[in-house]
């Protein structure tokens, strides 16, 4: 009788507690929510759902890519301008720099044919 008592208490009780949580839940629209989840299982295991988001992010990556591209060609056209510039604006310096250079040049040219016997 010891052996039998505790697992028949136990069945008891959890009969008991499943019954008060059944009767004690105010009844609901769970067949309706049930179906919707089935529903949403359905569409996601169909693939249906996957290949939209998929086709979505193709879009958008697209889009990206083509913004990406556009931004870097501008950078590209800015960059070649500014060395140009860069590059006009060292030659000037580099005349300015060697106009003393060719002056010294030329008076010691002069004086040096004066002194020629």
């Amino acid at each position: 009788m010891k052996r039998i008592f505790p697992p028949a208490l136990l069945a008891i009780s959890i009969a008991a507690a499943s019954a008060s949580i059944a009767l004690a839940a105010p009844p609901d629209n769970h067949g309706a929510d049930v179906s919707a989840v089935a529903k949403d299982v359905t569409i996601v295991i169909d693939g249906s759902h996957g290949k939209a988001v998929s086709d979505l992010a193709k879009a958008h990556g697209a889009e990206v890519s083509l913004a990406a591209r556009a931004k870097g060609a501008a950078n590209a056209a800015a960059g070649k301008a500014k060395g140009a510039a860069a590059a006009a604006a060292g030659e000037a310096n580099g005349a300015a720099a060697s106009e003393p250079g060719r002056l010294k040049a030329a008076t010691a040219a002069a004086a040096g044919q004066a002194n020629t016997p």
